[in-house]
């Protein structure tokens, strides 16, 4: 039978990227450019390359990678989302790079068309990433690499019970994130050969009042979330994302991140379990 992700999201992840469009920007996105370095470093980007961007949101990934490759498609369920991208590869001057609607766990393009696979922070947001990587499977080239970074699932389950909690509050089309084990588990079965995995817990600080905006929460979230936060915080919730609160009032934290880079084998069995 077929993998089923028992997490179900309360809203989908093209309603709230929509809705949260307005709120992307260089600004807030700057707390991810050590992901973005390292995920294009891991890629080994060629000038012959096709790549594909998977959730590309507003195109960062795909406009960091498109200047050392010969082409860069990417792929978002969010048509707002998309608006940017298309307006900011325009900005930059670049011809290489095209965006199209679309999910990443039914993907309308042929087999074995990609050099490479990206996907950076989202898919804690796919509401089957077991399909994404038959997907990603399907559509890349033998050999060629699947990139992926996201936040990350702590071993500690208090911790991540929290994280969980505190997430889904927060964005409604948040399903869940996951630990390195479940990620090789989940390459695995797809097909993939795990080569590079790279799990990043030193602090790179988040600020919650950007955190919150960027999501568009209302003011009851808010108040809830920072309940969560203040009030209803683990000790072992409080040490692993290492919480604190500033001296403006504000609250700083840090989420675990996951580098992943798998190959797609020549001949794949591809399991559906």
């Amino acid at each position: 039978m077929p993998h089923k992700n028992p997490w179900r999201p309360a809203r989908s992840a093209k309603e709230q990227f929509n809705r949260q469009a307005a709120h992307y920007d260089a600004r807030w996105n700057s707390w991810s450019a050590e992901t973005l370095a390292t995920l294009v470093r891991l890629a080994e980007p060629q000038p012959h390359h096709v790549v594909l961007d998977a959730a590309t949101g507003t195109g960062f990934t795909a406009l960091a990678i498109a200047p050392y490759v010969q082409h860069i498609v990417g792929v978002d369920v969010s048509e707002a989302m998309l608006v940017q991208a298309a307006h900011q590869a325009r900005e930059r001057g670049l011809t290489n790079i095209e965006f199209h609607l679309a999910s990443v766990e039914q993907l309308p393009l042929p087999n074995d068309s990609f050099h490479r696979v990206t996907c950076r922070l989202a898919a804690h947001h796919f509401t089957s990433v077991p399909a994404f990587l038959r997907e990603a499977h399907r559509v890349l080239k033998p050999q060629g690499y699947l990139l992926i970074a996201d936040t990350a699932a702590p071993a500690n389950l208090a911790a991540a019970e929290w994280m969980q909690q505190v997430e889904t509050l927060r964005d409604p089309s948040h399903v869940r994130n996951y630990t390195e084990l479940e990620w090789r588990q989940m390459l695995y079965r797809a097909g993939f050969q795990t080569d590079v995995c790279e799990v990043k817990t030193e602090a790179i600080p988040l600020r919650f009042s950007e955190w919150v905006h960027k999501a568009g929460c209302t003011e009851e979230q808010i108040a809830q979330l920072r309940s969560l936060f203040e009030t209803h915080l683990p000790d072992e919730a409080k040490q692993c994302f290492s919480i604190a609160a500033t001296p403006d009032g504000d609250i700083a934290f840090a989420w675990p991140r996951v580098l992943l880079r798998a190959y797609r084998h020549n001949e794949a069995s591809i399991s559906t379990s």
